[in-house]
């Protein structure tokens, strides 16, 4: 007797799904908040909305002012901790 087949239940997950985009998560630093990115959050680029009061770590050591970057471009620099004041507003982007 034959069996009857649902279709997609039964397939493999295509290998790429996760892979879609350069970029496929972003996590958003407010003012007022210091977040560090390490392990699974490894951070990929940077996006500065508002460079005021920020401060980026970089991976490989050394820091910079976000006023040094760009606002509103994806700055393709690894973070390891972003440290905000009042006003500053970063996203930081992973892969």
């Amino acid at each position: 007797m034959a069996t009857a087949d649902a279709g997609g239940m039964h397939r493999e997950k295509r290998k790429d799904a996760y892979s879609l985009g350069d970029y496929n998560k972003v996590t958003y630093v407010a003012p007022n908040s210091m977040v560090a990115f390490t392990g699974s959050m490894a951070s990929a680029a940077v996006l500065i909305e508002n460079a005021t009061n920020v401060t980026l770590n970089l991976n490989n050591g050394g820091s910079m002012t976000g006023a040094l970057l760009n606002t509103k471009e994806i700055h393709p620099i690894g973070v390891n901790k972003v440290t905000i004041g009042a006003t500053g507003k970063v996203h930081v982007l992973h892969r």
